[in-house]
C-alpha cells in the first residue's frame, strides 16, 4: 500500500567502476554524478516493490539532487528516499545522499504510476526502422 512517509535506504560502494571518470561525466576519481542518480531511482523502485497494483510500475520522470561533495573509491554511499507526497499518479520523493563524512546529495525525484504494458506498448511504437 502506498502511503506518505514510507522510506527505503539504498548502499553502493564506490569503485572504478562508477566514478566520474569513468562513466564520462568528469575527470576524478569520484563517485559520479550519474551512479548518484542511479542509485536514488533504484531506492525509489525498490521501495515501490510489492505496494503497486497488478500491471502497474512506475517510471522516472524528474530529478532534482544537488551532488554536494565528492566521495572517494572505496568510499560507502547510502541513499534514503522517502515517500513525501502522493498526487494521482505522480509520486514524490525526497532525496538523501551521505557518506561516511556527511550529506554528498540531496535533492527530489518524482515518478509516474503507469500501466506496464500500455506504457510499452506505446514506447515501441515511437521506433523507426531505416
Amino acid at each position: 500500500m502506498l502511503r506518505t512517509g514510507i522510506a527505503r535506504m539504498m548502499t553502493d560502494v564506490v569503485t572504478e567502476e562508477n566514478t566520474a571518470r569513468s562513466l564520462g561525466s568528469g575527470s576524478l576519481a569520484v563517485y559520479g554524478t550519474p551512479a548518484m542518480l542511479l542509485l536514488v531511482e533504484k531506492a525509489a523502485v525498490a521501495l515501490l516493490e510489492g505496494r503497486l497494483e497488478e500491471g502497474m510500475t512506475s517510471v522516472g520522470t524528474r530529478l532534482d539532487v544537488e551532488h554536494l561533495a565528492p566521495t572517494p573509491v572505496g568510499g560507502k554511499v547510502s541513499c534514503a528516499v522517502t515517500l513525501i507526497k502522493i498526487e494521482d499518479r505522480k509520486l514524490t520523493f525526497r532525496v538523501l545522499v551521505e557518506d561516511q563524512t556527511g550529506i554528498i546529495g540531496k535533492g527530489t525525484h518524482e515518478r509516474f504510476l503507469v500501466d506496464a504494458d500500455r506504457f510499452q506498448a506505446k514506447a515501441d511504437s515511437r521506433v523507426v526502422i531505416f
